[in-house]
């Protein structure tokens, strides 16, 4: 299965990646193709923000193409894009199995055994400069929830649990 990472222009400026723009149809505007997933793709795009002005806490917001499913990670160092695909699928899938038991949508049993099937996908990685725009909208408002967050709660980065808290609210 191929697994799309499209990361904005910010996300790409600050992993310092020259990555390549998904290829332009005609009549589409250069890097803002929709994203969808389907049978053969699992789509995501990625963004970065500033926890606060030019600080040197960052958060990772990662919004999945067709549920909006939405993920957070803490970042205060710099990643190589194989550490951020890696911390990705580790971080969706926590976010996932987490989620399903709060809303004790399926039971343990089934989450573990969802869990083992995912991490035995053999997941072709791909990653592009993109920005889907009916996405960024979703993410814009993540990172409204994240900065809030940081106000209300007097934080410079977000723990892992409400990271997780985030992901099942958002």
């Amino acid at each position: 299965m191929k697994l799309l990472f499209s990361a904005t222009n910010a996300l790409n400026k600050w992993l310092k990646a020259d990555l390549p723009r998904l290829p332009n149809k005609e009549g589409q505007r250069v890097g803002g193709h929709a994203l969808a997933s389907d049978d053969h793709a699992f789509c995501w795009q990625v963004n970065i923000i500033d926890n606060a002005y030019k600080s040197r806490h960052k958060t990772i917001i990662a919004c999945e193409a067709n549920s909006r499913f939405t993920v957070f990670i803490p970042a205060d160092t710099k990643l190589t894009l194989d550490e951020l695909a890696v911390r990705l699928q580790m971080e969706w899938q926590y976010s996932l199995a987490e989620t399903l038991q709060q809303l004790r949508a399926i039971p343990s049993s089934d989450i573990a055994m969802l869990l083992s099937e995912l991490s035995e996908l053999n997941m072709d990685i791909h990653w592009v400069k993109n920005t889907d725009l009916s996405i960024s909208g979703h993410i814009s408002d993540a990172a409204l929830w994240v900065r809030q967050t940081f106000s209300e709660q007097g934080l410079n980065e977000l723990p892992s649990d409400l990271c997780t808290d985030l992901s099942q609210y958002s």
